[in-house]
């Protein structure tokens, strides 16, 4: 999976550097002072972007990437952020939008999701971040997404489908990953921005 979404996101980053080296804080910059025109064009993306988008790697709009380009020189700035955490506040951001995208552009029911959501809730967050991570390196770093190893695999059929109930066909299980990997974007990011 050649993930061009991460690769523009990326590019975002152009402009910032920063040689403070004290623990980066206030992530939550990136979620505010948004215009209700920035707003309503994230909101629509939310709506349209789903497993298809994610498996092509569909960038985001250039109105959406301008908005969160123009958020975070400003957080950056008023917080003091070096450069590695100025990097996971750019994929945090897109994360958090592609993971509400997924989550709600789904082909399961509602009660299938809501069933899905508890698994998760469930599951040994460790041993499901040992499996994720990976793949998510893969990502930001653009590179092809290994393969899970048949352990990985079982131990996700048993701990999250089965679990949730919901049958294993290539439309449930593809979704289920990508639903896995968007969440786990989130929250990787944040611990590696407060690691900074």
């Amino acid at each position: 999976m050649n993930h061009r979404l991460w690769a523009a996101s990326a590019l975002l980053l152009f402009s910032l550097t920063s040689t403070n080296v004290e623990a980066a804080e206030n992530l939550e910059c990136m979620d505010l002072g948004y215009s209700g025109t920035e707003l309503a064009a994230m909101d629509r993306f939310v709506e349209k972007y789903g497993l298809a988008d994610w498996q092509a790697a569909k960038r985001l709009p250039n109105d959406i990437e301008n908005s969160i380009a123009t958020r975070l020189r400003y957080c950056a700035d008023a917080n003091a952020w070096p450069q590695r955490a100025i990097e996971q506040a750019v994929y945090y951001k897109v994360s958090i939008l592609t993971a509400a995208a997924i989550d709600k552009n789904t082909p399961l029911s509602s009660q299938q999701m809501a069933q899905l959501r508890g698994a998760y809730s469930s599951t040994d967050s460790k041993r499901l971040m040992s499996i994720m991570l990976p793949a998510l390196d893969a990502i930001f770093a653009v590179k092809a997404v290994p393969v899970p190893s048949e352990d990985d695999i079982s131990y996700l059929n048993e701990h999250i489908t089965r679990r949730s109930g919901l049958p294993i066909n290539n439309e449930v299980t593809n979704y289920i990953g990508a639903w896995l990997l968007t969440r786990g974007m989130v929250e990787i990011t944040k611990r590696r921005f407060s690691e900074f």
